[in-house]
């Protein structure tokens, strides 16, 4: 399936925003978040530190990937959401 790349606006405190203006696919070339849209939509997510989290992940499962948070002003446009297996955020 074809992916349109979508390069988001950063903004403060590490959040990403999209404006996706018609129905497609579209892959976040950042983070290789994938956003499957049917219509019109902005989309804000940032990554967040397991930290605060880590202690809700109970045995035998293991924080093993990036943990995003995804918002979305209309529920009803986005699909689906992919999420990437690993995320490289070294330069």
């Amino acid at each position: 399936e074809q992916k349109e790349q979508v390069t988001p606006r950063r903004l403060a405190g590490g959040q990403f925003v999209v404006h996706l203006d018609a129905e497609g696919t579209y892959q976040c070339s950042l983070t290789g978040l994938i956003f499957e849209v049917t219509g019109p939509v902005k989309i804000t997510y940032s990554l967040l530190s397991w930290s605060k989290y880590a202690r809700l992940v109970e045995k035998p499962w293991i924080v093993g990937g990036p943990l995003f948070d995804v918002r979305c002003d209309s529920a009803a446009a986005l699909a689906s959401l992919q999420f990437p297996h690993s995320l490289c955020l070294s330069g």
